[in-house]
């Protein structure tokens, strides 16, 4: 008796899945190459610094990628395959999550520290909090789909929340600035 057959998309939504799904190994695959390179520390300098940024973006883009195919196996597909597909994603959310963990705590310690800085001296550059905002939201997106930021560390929450109440701090005193404020266009004669 040979293997049961693997579960084969039946609609044109389940084979978009699984597409989606196999984009997420091939972004994944990327990640792995770039995290093979940044432990080779013969590597010049700038060559790691590149390597860790293209990291954080395919690192963002596998999230962006895996929100999408958890959101079509729930909504548009059943059965067999999408436990198989379910369970490939939540392999690679759990190989993610162990091998970006750092970068994210870094990330999220870096805008909290920005934050703090800008709060600390009363020096507000001018579109810092909704840089500093998207930042944080884009993080935060990534962490929900990896588990959320409680799988990151017991202190994280508490990071999370104090940097949350730091870039709100900081968006209220720009809004007291004024630095939202529409500039009226003068009238042409």
């Amino acid at each position: 008796m040979g293997e049961p057959k693997a579960a084969l998309p039946n609609t044109a939504e389940e084979r978009q899945a699984m597409a989606t799904v196999e984009a997420t190994h091939q972004v994944y695959g990327e990640i792995d190459k770039l995290a093979g390179f940044l432990k080779e520390t013969w590597r010049p300098q700038p060559q790691r610094i590149d390597a860790k940024h293209a990291l954080v973006h395919a690192s963002e883009r596998l999230c962006n990628l895996m929100s999408l195919a958890f959101y079509q196996l729930e909504n548009n597909t059943q059965g067999s395959l999408r436990e198989r597909l379910e369970g490939e994603l939540n392999q690679l959310k759990d190989r993610l999550m162990s091998m970006s963990a750092r970068l994210m705590v870094e990330k999220l310690e870096k805008i909290d520290k920005r934050a703090e800085e800008v709060l600390g001296k009363g020096d507000y550059p001018i579109g810092l909090s909704g840089k500093l905002d998207i930042a944080f939201a884009n993080l935060m997106a990534n962490l929900k789909v990896l588990g959320g930021a409680e799988r990151l560390g017991e202190s994280i929450p508490d990071l999370v929340a104090k940097t949350e109440g730091d870039l709100q701090s900081l968006s209220e005193i720009e809004k007291k600035l004024g630095v939202m404020v529409d500039i009226p266009a003068r009238k042409r004669r």
